[in-house]
């Protein structure tokens, strides 16, 4: 199937590992040149080598990025656009949350995660808008989570971080859409990187059972049994950043191997 992506530019916030690397080298092989964002220079120049070797004709552009510095954006998209001349497709895969109950999660983390998402993200996408109106297959991809959808115990960051998130998305699909802009949501399950092991580890702990007991708790709520895989999610990403997925925005897709029980 053509994508229509082969010379297309993205730029990839949290690329350095995880989620945000596997998109990077998926749209690598693609033929997409990298605009590539996050806190570890060693690790972004890594997901640039790694992208490089897919594509050998790849061009790439690596820039440290703290959404905790709200002028680094400018700077960082100002430097990265003056070496790669363009955006077609911004991914805001950078942020997280911290785990725990409300009652327990200090002040400054709820203000340091949201820094990241979705208000970082409102940033960056208004950073690279004059950008992304220059292009006939403009996209933004904002990766979310399930828990903006059906919030859980021990995940009270995670609910209003990715529900605010979604909301982005939505209002962001509005605005844009006239502009030719599409702009999607997915929402990962749990997913094998290193957060995974560090769930298990904490679930492990919470429940006060070995960590081989921990996964299989935490795989009862995947009716398909298994981890979410990077690729499974960079597949995806993918195909709404192609020319196949143009009249898609406004919307938000769960990869998690049906654990969402909402609609």
């Amino acid at each position: 199937m053509e994508l229509g992506l082969h010379g297309r530019v993205a730029f990839i916030t949290g690329a350095s590992r995880g989620i945000g690397r596997e998109i990077a080298l998926f749209l690598a092989r693609e033929g997409v040149h990298l605009g590539l964002f996050g806190r570890d220079e060693a690790m972004l120049a890594e997901t640039a080598r790694l992208a490089r070797e897919a594509h050998p004709d790849l061009r790439t552009a690596c820039c440290k990025l703290d959404f905790e510095q709200p002028a680094t954006i400018t700077d960082a998209v100002s430097a990265t656009t003056t070496q790669l001349g363009a955006i077609d497709i911004l991914v805001n895969c950078a942020g997280g949350a911290y785990r725990g109950l409300v009652t327990d999660i200090p002040d400054d983390a709820w203000e340091r995660y949201f820094q990241v998402k979705p208000i970082g993200l409102i940033r960056m996408t208004r950073q690279c808008l004059p950008w992304l109106q220059r292009s006939n297959q403009a996209r933004v991809i904002n990766i979310a989570g399930t828990r903006g959808r059906e919030p859980a115990r021990f995940s009270a960051m995670a609910g209003p971080i990715n529900l605010g998130t979604l909301s982005a998305t939505k209002v962001l699909a509005n605005e844009l859409g006239p502009l030719g802009i599409t702009v999607n949501a997915i929402n990962p399950g749990s997913t094998d990187t290193g957060r995974w092991d560090e769930l298990v580890r904490m679930t492990s702990n919470e429940l006060g059972v070995s960590a081989q007991n921990a996964e299989k708790h935490l795989l009862r709520e995947v009716p398909m049994g298994r981890v979410i895989q990077s690729s499974d999610i960079a597949d995806l990403c993918v195909f709404l950043a192609s020319a196949r997925a143009g009249a898609i925005s406004g919307t938000a897709i769960n990869v998690d191997g049906g654990r969402t029980r909402s609609i």
